[in-house]
């Protein structure tokens, strides 16, 4: 094998967080971790003023290819009108903006949870000047106006505590310990609690089956051109390039800058099937084939204000997650709409039993112990969000 071959092996293991690099030797002693300014908003915020102060803490909302797809209008005093920027979608893997939508309802529901930390309840008005039709991006969007209700007129939400210690981690996680079934049941209870359908799967036939889905899945979105190529413009490779740009697939260290500053890994090289580089995309995958189980949320019905209630019932489950100590890791690409992924997305839907063109599922994410602690990614800065 040439040092070639072997620094993009390790180097594309690298992007799955699962192997230290160590293709070039000399250099170990260079990798650095994420640069302190791209992870800054993580750190607590002391916003005097209500609506910065939700804003402050719904920024650190799970999201699609961690783009942030959020517009603060402040204009109307006493509330925060939501809109959804057009300039951050996902228009190959995400046709019809489901998975930003998603996480625009995550973002709300870490504002409403913040501004119950001061007390004040907040009013939801989804979609004020109507949804987004289902066969087009939601760009530009107005996605909710979010309205401020008096003093001590909400209580304390105890999941306000681990809004800044949930983390999604993608490493490997710990196949012999189990989630104990009285959480798999919390989760779901809060994601019914939305309107919402819910679920786990953790017996050994089904788990192999959706392993097999999800892998499926990947290789076909890493081997279909414009998928392939719509995440590669989203990596941020090094520290320069992720306190850029503060979004996107970040991969840190100094010797991931070297390796692709000397063309050992080309990030818009589709992979092709039966190639080298192809099998060294796969073995990203194998650490996402690790954990205790799946948990799974659905909706009768795919409308907008469906999608952001899954959003909001997400974020309060990986919150409640996090507060027990459970890691958790959404896998998209079983769930998405481009044409290609159609069967093993339909062979899913099966599987769970659902009727593809009645109920969506909407959110899959594996779930169990991480051998390791997973670490903050990115967030742009709160005034990048604000307008007026």
């Amino acid at each position: 094998m040439t040092t070639r071959t072997l620094a993009r092996r390790n180097f594309i293991r690298l992007l799955g967080g699962g192997a230290v690099l160590a293709a070039a030797p000399s250099l170990t002693a260079c990798v650095g971790g994420m640069p302190e300014a791209a992870t800054e908003p993580w750190r607590a915020a002391d916003e005097s003023d209500l609506r910065r102060h939700m804003l402050a803490n719904a920024l650190l909302a799970p999201n699609p290819h961690n783009r942030q797809p959020w517009l603060a209008d402040l204009r109307r005093a006493g509330e925060i009108t939501l809109v959804c920027d057009g300039e951050r979608l996902l228009p190959e893997t995400d046709p019809f903006g489901r998975q930003i939508l998603i996480g625009c309802g995550a973002f709300i529901e870490l504002a409403v949870i913040a501004a119950a930390e001061r007390g004040v309840a907040v009013e939801v008005l989804a979609f004020p000047d109507g949804a987004p039709t289902a066969d087009r991006l939601p760009a530009g969007s107005t996605v909710a106006r979010l309205v401020l209700k008096g003093s001590a007129s909400a209580t304390r939400d105890p999941l306000f505590a681990q809004i800044r210690r949930r983390h999604t981690n993608k490493l490997i996680y710990d196949n012999t310990r189990s989630v104990a079934p009285e959480r798999w049941a919390e989760f779901s209870a809060t994601a019914t609690s939305f309107g919402l359908l819910a679920g786990d799967i953790t017996d050994a036939s089904r788990v192999a089956a959706v392993r097999g889905l999800t892998r499926a899945s990947y290789e076909i979105e890493s081997t279909t051109a414009r998928t392939w190529l719509e995440s590669a413009r989203l990596l941020r490779i090094g520290a320069g390039e992720i306190a850029e740009h503060r979004d996107g697939i970040s991969v840190p260290g100094t010797v991931p800058t070297l390796l692709s500053k000397a063309g050992l890994f080309d990030r818009f090289e589709v992979p092709a099937p039966g190639s080298g580089n192809f099998r060294q995309v796969m073995d990203r995958w194998t650490a996402f084939e690790t954990g205790s189980g799946y948990f799974w949320i659905a909706s009768r019905g795919n409308t907008r204000s469906h999608q952001l209630a899954v959003g909001r019932a997400w974020v309060r489950v990986h919150l409640q997650a996090t507060a027990a100590g459970i890691d958790m890791h959404p896998l998209s690409q079983a769930l998405q709409e481009f044409a290609e992924v159609a069967a093993p997305r339909r062979d899913l839907h099966a599987l769970l039993g659902f009727d593809g063109g009645a109920t969506t599922l909407q959110m899959l994410a594996r779930v169990g112990y991480g051998v390791a602690t997973a670490t903050p990614s990115p967030r742009r800065p709160l005034a990048q969000l604000i307008r007026g």
